[in-house]
């Protein structure tokens, strides 16, 4: 997997050009249904449209969705609970959300389904400027850490960070800065900041300068987000969710096996896409690296590894940011990953 701390590789500019021009001229494989026939989903995503999210481009503009009879709807949030809450409300069919959201939806008693394991991977940390000293989790004991929103990922995965080295949550300041936390670094009003790997790699970029950075993964490698629907939707549409996982699947694996041709993908539809050298590192570091896993290497991407779940859950539970034991064998299901 690509650290954030490594540079952008550079493309070959020719090679680049030639690539591009190949977007526009790629025909869908197999025969499309009529846009009139498509099956619209609408998918809850925790961000706008971002250049790690590639694979989700190609598998729309390969054709992948509308061959398996799906027009994909992007409906953006901030964070992975907000568009967890999407779901629920009505407003989307299948939302792209980090498990802990699903932890404490479920919790509450609303009754979701996970069914594919988007990053099996855990891409999140903490990181902060070498000057505030903060090589461990206990280091951030009187610092101001922020997070994307409190309900985010970040968010979840700084409390899954506390939560497994016994550091309580009021020993620290969290605060919501949104995606770009480099003013309030810079200007020291934050010590530290919950990430991920795409995103610290974007800031490194721009010149963030010498980072201590702490894996949340060396602690408890939780995935980083799933697909996940309404319980009651599961088998009513069935085979609507295996067309749209099939579809994805296809996607992902195409990016995998040809980061450099999608890199026109990332360019054309993502906000932090501009630069394709940089896209071509997110690939790298998102869809080739966290996509994966030892387990999904075996059994097929998507695929949920159920012991790090219940531990993951156990230790929300007795941290005290869940008060139910959770039902993980009928939450998140294999099923449909083993139907595709």
């Amino acid at each position: 997997m690509v650290r954030p701390s490594q540079k952008p590789a550079r493309m070959n500019r020719r090679h680049f050009l030639r690539v591009a021009a190949g977007v526009v001229a790629v025909a869908p494989l197999g025969r499309p249904r009529a846009l009139s026939a498509l099956d619209g989903v609408r998918l809850a995503v925790w961000s706008p449209r971002l250049a790690e999210q590639t694979n989700l481009f190609v598998s729309e503009d390969r054709g992948f969705f509308r061959d398996e009879g799906i027009e994909m709807v992007w409906v953006p949030g901030l964070g992975s609970g907000a568009a967890l809450r999407n779901v629920i409300a009505g407003n989307a069919d299948i939302g792209f959300v980090g498990p802990e959201a699903v932890y404490f939806a479920s919790d509450k008693g609303e009754r979701i389904k996970a069914i594919y394991n988007v990053y099996p991977e855990n891409a999140f940390n903490v990181f902060a400027l070498k000057k505030h000293r903060v090589a461990k989790p206990a280091d951030l004991a009187g610092k101001k850490v922020g997070v994307i929103s409190m309900e985010s990922g970040t968010r979840y995965n700084l409390e899954t960070l506390l939560a497994v080295t016994n550091i309580r949550r009021s020993d620290l300041e969290m605060i919501a800065v949104g995606l770009n936390p480099l003013p309030a670094l810079e200007s020291d009003q934050l010590q530290a900041m919950a990430f991920t790997d795409s995103l610290l790699f974007n800031l490194q970029t721009k010149g963030l300068g010498a980072v201590d950075v702490i894996w949340v993964r060396d602690y408890l490698n939780l995935p980083s987000d799933v697909f996940a629907i309404l319980e009651k939707d599961f088998r009513p549409k069935r085979d609507l969710w295996r067309r749209f996982l099939r579809a994805y699947r296809k996607g992902t694996e195409w990016t995998i096996k040809n980061p450099e041709e999608a890199v026109p993908y990332g360019v054309k539809h993502a906000v932090d896409g501009k630069e394709p050298a940089v896209v071509l590192e997110h690939i790298k570091i998102r869809v080739v690296g966290t996509s994966q896993s030892a387990t999904t290497r075996q059994k097929g991407l998507g695929w949920f590894d159920l012991p790090i779940l219940k531990e993951g859950a156990e230790v929300y539970r007795k941290a005290g940011l869940i008060k139910n034991p959770l039902d993980i064998d009928g939450i998140f299901t294999n099923e449909l990953v083993a139907a595709l």
